[in-house]
């Protein structure tokens, strides 16, 4: 592909595509192979300490449906390293923009 037809597709590019791009050339992409290390689940406290929230506010959450938990033992609970890493990701992302508005 020659510079010529790269320009036309960036031009031609969705808003999410754009962002995308955006948090390419910015540096701000979320690293995969750092959550290819460590445990696939987490308990609550190693949950609400990675996200910097109480484990009330957790469990906050978990009711509002933005995470989903994972019964290993009837009463005990974990979460996705995945989800809380997405989570924690789109947090960041909502403080960026606002900051960016400032």
């Amino acid at each position: 592909m020659n510079t010529e037809e790269r320009l036309k597709r960036l031009l031609s590019a969705s808003p999410g595509q754009l962002e995308f791009i955006d948090r390419i050339l910015e540096s701000v992409i979320f690293d995969n192979t750092a959550t290819m290390t460590g445990p696939l689940l987490m308990g609550m406290s190693a949950s609400a300490k990675l996200l910097g929230v109480s484990r009330a506010t957790l469990w906050r959450m978990i009711n509002a449906g933005i995470l989903q938990k994972v019964e290993v033992l009837p009463g005990s609970f974990r979460l996705r390293r995945a989800d809380l890493l997405a989570v924690a990701a789109h947090r960041s992302k909502e403080c960026l923009t606002t900051a960016m508005r400032v």
